[in-house]
């Protein structure tokens, strides 16, 4: 008997379960259906854990005193770590048993969920005065809470940081061999005419996941940090610093129940396997060696429907990563929202619309099997879309304009002739006051010019600032009319949400076909790599210098600039949608070559054919692809 006759009668290979205990009721993890859910799941939690990041990074950056062009680092590093395993483990993946190795990748997750939460468990939750004013006697104003100057925090700044970059980095080695091997082993054991519904269903069930993400960061954040304590505030208080590490201990323990499920799947799933027999197609038994893994990359190199393909997405990827990333942010700073409710509003758009989207191109791709040309057309409307819709976001806004100050040549002074025997110092945490009015806002009591005492404990204002002395100043800040322009920046990201989904499946469906079978995992890998370097890695720090270049309030540690309190809601506004509009609308030039060159690409199964009768590409034009 040959070796590839033993692979192919190698049964073995088609049982399920763990280790020796294999077959009998094992053998319900046979189906391609049960895949699809577990696969899905993990996905789910794979994206309720990137999105509960986005949620609670804003109060990482209070708690711990961090910039965001740092905390941009800290998100890229999850891709910093897919990317020094993507196309090399991949290609070992691709020979091996594919669910087990997502197996080993999802109990990193664990892990990873796992070391995230230790900031929290060495440091604790930090000091905080609630007091509303400074009652020492020596004070000529109501300075409110100060920094604490012993200079411990910029410890647990880099330490905190340090920790959260190494986690982050094992959560990319965790995950790329789910975005890998994981949809390589859903397509390898799928017919070509399921396959858009089958990925469907897998893209609805894992868009759950930012929703929950959401939801889960919503509810961290409402809880305070310490949940033994009253901090005598409430979480619209801009102190107010929530309970981040909470969603780490269900997203941990869902990855370790999910590596469970995972695992007992077969190296082939039977029917398929069976079918693929009958139809005499030999199994792949090329050996690991360095000469096949250059041939593979040089056939891939020369694929302009992949090359293509993967710009699009790398291009689009780097546009809207400043909104994946600092979303609840951009909410708090243009329409006053607070933490807890930008991510529930955002995690129920994107449940809502993207799993419509998903859900409604997997059914109308399996029905009405359009051409791949017209999947690569969709594509381009779909992301002029987006590109008008980012330049819209541009005018909508409702920034605070009305901060007490001036500029000056090195930024934003908080210093006024009215303040000046106040002497403010520079540490003093961010504790606004809005005129009874709203016709100005006050970065601290202090800055106001609020002596000792002005606070009426009975009536909760500041009274005889020097500022305003004529008018009373209530704590907090100076409330907005916003409602209108905010509902509809939820109906355009909505209309967005849902139109950019009905994309996904047809491009993916086009990848998986301009490539052979035994490419097909390290195309991913390739793709995935090109994500990581040109966006997942650099956009977060990018689109986090962008904010802080929009910052107009600084806070400080130890004489060193801290996290930013204060922004300049027009400028953010601006540098955020014009880089956005920019990138999305490479992304589409793009896909006119993805258009241009998917003409014969070969996407469904026709009657009558079995699945080794067709080929990834006509002759002709693999010939000019290759050329």
């Amino acid at each position: 008997m040959t070796k590839n006759n033993s692979l192919q009668a190698n049964e073995a290979d088609t049982e399920c379960g763990f280790f020796c205990w294999k077959g009998g009721t094992w053998q319900i993890f046979s189906n391609s259906k049960v895949y699809v859910l577990v696969y899905g799941l993990i996905g789910l939690v794979h994206f309720a854990l990137g999105s509960y990041e986005v949620a609670i990074i804003t109060t990482i950056e209070k708690r711990f005193k961090i910039p965001s062009r740092t905390t941009g680092i800290i998100m890229s590093s999850w891709d910093i770590g897919s990317l020094i395993c993507l196309v090399f483990l991949t290609y070992l993946g691709s020979k091996g048993h594919k669910p087990r190795w997502v197996a080993i990748g999802t109990f990193a997750i664990a892990i990873s969920s796992g070391i995230m939460s230790l900031p929290h468990m060495i440091y604790g939750p930090g000091t905080f005065d609630n007091s509303t004013y400074d009652t020492t006697p020596s004070s000529k104003c109501e300075l409110g809470s100060v920094s604490d100057e012993v200079c411990t925090e910029g410890e647990e700044s880099r330490l905190s940081s340090i920790i959260l970059f190494s986690a982050n980095t094992l959560l990319g080695i965790g995950t790329c061999v789910y975005y890998t091997l994981g949809i390589a082993y859903l397509d390898d054991n799928a017919r070509k005419n399921k396959m858009p519904v089958l990925l469907g269903a897998v893209m609805a069930i894992r868009m759950i996941g930012p929703t929950i993400g959401f939801m889960l960061g919503s509810y961290a954040l409402s809880i305070y940090i310490d949940p033994t304590i009253d901090p005598g505030i409430k979480p619209d208080d801009p102190r107010w610093i929530g309970a981040w590490w909470i969603g780490y201990v269900p997203i941990g323990i869902s990855s370790i129940i999910l590596t469970l499920f995972i695992w007992p799947f077969p190296r082939h799933l039977p029917r398929a396997y069976n079918r693929k027999i009958e139809a005499g197609i030999k199994f792949d038994d090329t050996q690991l060696s360095f000469k096949d893994f250059k041939q593979m990359m040089k056939r891939l190199l020369k694929n302009k429907v992949l090359l293509f393909n993967s710009m699009s997405s790398t291009f689009y990827m780097f546009g809207i990563m400043g909104y994946w990333t600092f979303m609840p942010k951009y909410l708090e700073t243009q329409f006053q929202q607070s933490a807890s409710r930008a991510n529930f509003i955002t995690g129920a758009v994107g449940l809502i619309c993207t799993a419509l989207g998903v859900l409604t191109s997997g059914i109308v791709i399996t029905s009405f099997k359009p051409s791949p040309q017209s999947l690569a057309l969709w594509n381009v409307i779909v992301e002029a879309i987006d590109v008008v819709g980012h330049l819209s976001y541009a005018y909508l806004g409702c920034p605070t304009e009305n901060l007490q100050g001036h500029w000056e040549s090195d930024g934003w002074s908080l210093a006024e002739s009215c303040n000046n025997f106040c002497s403010c110092p520079p540490n003093i945490e961010y504790n606004p006051l809005c005129a009874q009015d709203g016709s100005v806002l006050f970065y601290s009591p202090c800055h106001a010019g609020c002596p000792s005492g002005s606070f009426n404990t009975t009536l909760k204002v500041y009274q005889n600032c020097s500022c305003m002395p004529d008018i009373s100043l209530v704590p907090g800040p100076c409330p907005l009319q916003c409602a209108a322009k905010f509902n509809i920046f939820i109906a355009i990201l909505c209309i967005m949400s849902y139109f950019s989904a009905t994309g996904r499946a047809g491009n993916t469906i086009l990848h998986l076909r301009s490539v052979s079978e035994d490419d097909k995992a390290v195309s991913i890998g390739l793709t995935e790599a090109f994500l990581s370097t040109f966006a997942f890695i650099p956009a977060p720090i990018f689109y986090g210098a962008l904010l802080d270049y929009g910052c107009l309030v600084w806070g400080t540690l130890c004489g060193e600039q801290g996290n930013c309190w204060l922004y300049d809601g027009r400028s953010v506004r601006y540098y955020m949608n014009f880089t956005a509009s920019f990138f999305i609308f490479l992304a589409t030039l793009a896909d006119i070559g993805v258009w241009k060159y998917s003409h014969g690409l070969k996407i469904y199964e026709e009657e009558g054919k079995e699945p080794h009768e067709l080929q990834p590409l006509d002759s002709k034009r693999k010939d000019e692809m290759e050329s």
